[in-house]
């Protein structure tokens, strides 16, 4: 009888057991944990913290914008106008704008109320009353002008026309009068008593100016 299969081990034989992986180990597990549970906890600590810090921020900056767009816009500085030029008056000169950039210089001198403007035949009485009787000095300003009676006319109060008398005395003359020369005369208008208006008329008879004549 053969005894070669009592020799050979024994194939159910238990494994000799092999140590366990360091990691499943308690000792190991419990610290990790701990330490996994640590970082979790410090995350959300440093999260919380951070919004924290960033959330007032937040408001800050948008009540500074509605605060910027809510502000007034600066007033426009008023526009600069120029002094409105002053009305003509007796006794004082002042310009007239003839044509082609030609300026004179007018003053009239006095306007008076009288009765006559002259003493030769030709003298007629005044249909209403009296006439208006204007001493004008006339110059040159700028370029070359012409002194003419026709230039002139005159309104009352109610704005009828004054009749131009052609026959008084020592009537402003007509013609051309250079930089530096000097025409004057008398100019009458038959017109109601009262304060009127004299208007000057440039080379095209146009109106370019007028004064008031006190009554």
């Amino acid at each position: 009888m053969s005894h070669e299969n009592s020799e050979q081990p024994f194939a159910g034989a238990i494994a000799a057991p092999q140590p366990r992986p360091f990691f499943k180990k308690k000792r190991f597990l419990i610290p990790a944990g701990i330490l996994v549970l640590g970082i979790a906890l410090g995350s959300c600590s440093g999260g919380t913290k951070q919004a924290s810090d960033v959330s007032p921020a937040a408001p800050s900056a948008a009540a500074s914008s509605a605060a910027s767009s809510a502000a007034p816009a600066p007033a426009a500085p008023a526009p600069v106008t120029a002094p409105p030029a002053a009305a003509p008056v007796v006794g004082v000169p002042f310009s007239v704008k003839m044509s082609n950039g030609n300026i004179a210089r007018i003053t009239i001198l006095s306007a008076v109320r009288t009765a006559s403007v002259s003493t030769t035949a030709f003298a007629t009485p005044a249909k209403n009353g009296s006439y208006l009787l204007l001493d004008v000095l006339w110059e040159t300003e700028s370029g070359k002008t012409s002194s003419n009676p026709f230039y002139f006319s005159a309104k009352d109060t109610n704005g009828r026309k004054a009749d131009l008398d052609l026959f008084a005395d020592n009537q402003l003359p007509s013609g051309d009068v250079l930089p530096g020369d000097k025409a004057r005369g008398f100019i009458a208008f038959d017109i109601t008593p009262g304060a009127s208006t004299v208007m000057i008329s440039n080379t095209l008879m146009q109106e370019s100016a007028r004064i008031q004549i006190p009554g």
